[in-house]
């Protein structure tokens, strides 16, 4: 099952104190447990709840997270994009996003290539190494890297980096994320 996506006004938050016909009331709670009293025509409550939780994350996604979003982005494609996602995806290439400026180029300090297109192959004489000019770069972690367009590639070949830069020297345009 996919996402849920809930829709509509947040809940309005009731004052602690009131009077009028509805009576008056104060409340407490400190997370885990609260009470309250009130009286007048609604004469007189008390209450108890509980309650606990954490969480943590870095602010940009897991690379699970972007993965799966990959087959919704590719859903608005035409079918050949499609088959061309599958067809990489079958012969090994790892699949992740690459950003780029307004007009299709590097945003992160490559070199200036062929825009980026629907079937655009990059390719780099190397050598392969993250975070070097003679290597291609690609991500899983999209929201971390700069650029206003975001792309689905299929990196061909060897790979080298992790889900956060992912380098090699043959990268396939395959659709825009966004």
């Amino acid at each position: 099952m996919g996402p849920v996506i809930l829709r509509g006004e947040p809940a309005k938050l009731a004052s602690f104190y009131g009077d009028g016909y509805s009576g008056s009331g104060s409340g407490y709670g400190d997370g885990y447990s609260g009470s309250g009293y009130g009286y007048g025509y609604s004469g007189y409550g008390y209450g108890y709840g509980d309650g606990s939780g954490d969480g943590s994350g870095d602010g940009y996604g897991s690379k699970t997270y972007w993965q799966a979003t990959i087959l919704n982005f590719a859903a608005k494609w035409p079918e050949a994009q499609r088959e061309k996602l599958n067809a990489a995806k079958l012969s090994g290439a790892t699949i992740a996003f690459w950003r780029s400026s307004d007009d299709g180029l590097p945003s992160n300090g490559g070199k200036k290539i062929e825009p980026a297109a629907p079937g655009v192959i990059h390719t780099s004489p190397g050598p392969l190494q993250t975070c070097h000019s003679g290597t291609l770069h690609a991500t899983l972690i999209p929201p971390k890297w700069k650029g206003t367009r975001w792309w689905i590639v299929a990196l061909h070949g060897e790979v080298v980096g992790d889900e956060e830069k992912y380098g090699c020297l043959k990268r396939e345009i395959l659709g825009e994320a966004l």
